[in-house]
Parts: structure tokens; sequence; C-alpha cells
């Protein structure tokens, strides 16, 4: 028998098959599946496959660099946390291992501002090289915070 000659209700989905197809064949199946030959119970096991892959997220592992950011950032607060030097926290190694990570850190040095506040502007200006903080807001920490986060929205780092 010739796959022309097959009906579309009966044909195995290719991998462009869209959701529905892949849904409404799984259906089908299904409710056939009392007596199934080894051929459909194949079928069925690859409508599973492609039905994950639609369904399922590109990665189920977690971004390793959100990973290691949230890491060191976890130490540098440790360690840091009773420090009053300003500078002497942005030179702890994990500090400066994260502006190490680059522009890739920037998004998400921008949402733990937002979300934990924190002493993150020293980084910010040396990865991104530019302050949008006024001169007349420097030391309101309120202020550098919000000045930050309005440059993080508006270069599209982070969602408003």
């Amino acid at each position: 028998m010739t796959t022309a000659s097959v009906s579309p209700a009966r044909r195995a989905p290719s991998a462009r098959s869209t959701p529905t197809q892949v849904g409404s064949t799984s259906l089908l199946l299904t409710l056939s599946a009392a007596g199934a030959s080894p051929q459909s119970m194949r079928l069925e096991q690859h409508l599973r496959d492609i039905n994950v892959h639609y369904t399922l997220p590109a990665s189920n592992q977690p971004d390793p660099r959100r990973e290691r950011f949230r890491l060191l950032a976890q130490q540098w607060r440790a360690d840091t946390q009773w420090l009053s030097s300003a500078s002497q926290a942005a030179m702890h190694p994990a500090y400066q291992a994260i502006i190490g990570m680059g522009a890739d850190a920037l998004p998400l040095i921008l949402e733990d501002l937002r979300q934990n506040s924190g002493h993150w502007y020293w980084a910010l200006k040396a990865i991104s090289n530019q302050d949008p903080v006024v001169p007349a807001d420097r030391g309101s920490i309120k202020k550098m915070r919000a000045a930050w986060l309005r440059w993080g929205e508006i270069k599209g780092l982070i969602q408003p």
C-alpha cells in the first residue's frame, strides 16, 4: 500500500504536522486502541513524541547563565552583607565574575535590581559602559535604581 492511497486520518504525521493534526490523529488512535496492531502502537508512540515536541519548551534545562548568575549573586550577598564599603563589595570575586559574564548578565542584573534592589550600579556601568544616572541623583539609591531600570526597558533588556 503506498502513502498516496492511505487516508489522511491514517497517514503518519510528518515533522511539519500542526498540533491540531497531532491531537486529532492521537484522538483517533486512542478511540481505536482496543486490539491495536503493532504498527498502530508505533504510530501512537510517534504521535506522542511529536506532541511532546509541540507542547514542551525547547529545553527543560535551566539557562546555565541564569543559574550561574543566581549562584554568584547569592554568594556575593552572603559574603558582603555586612560590608559598608561599596568598593569592597564590588571587588568581591563573585561580583567580578558577574561582571566577567559581560552583556549576558545585564538583563539578569536588571531583573535582580528590580526584585531585590542591591548595589549593582558598578557592574551595570562596567558592563554597559554607560551611566543613565544624572549627577544630581548619584547617591540616591531609589533614583539610581529607577534610572537603571528605565535604561534597561528602553534598551529592551527587561520588560516594562
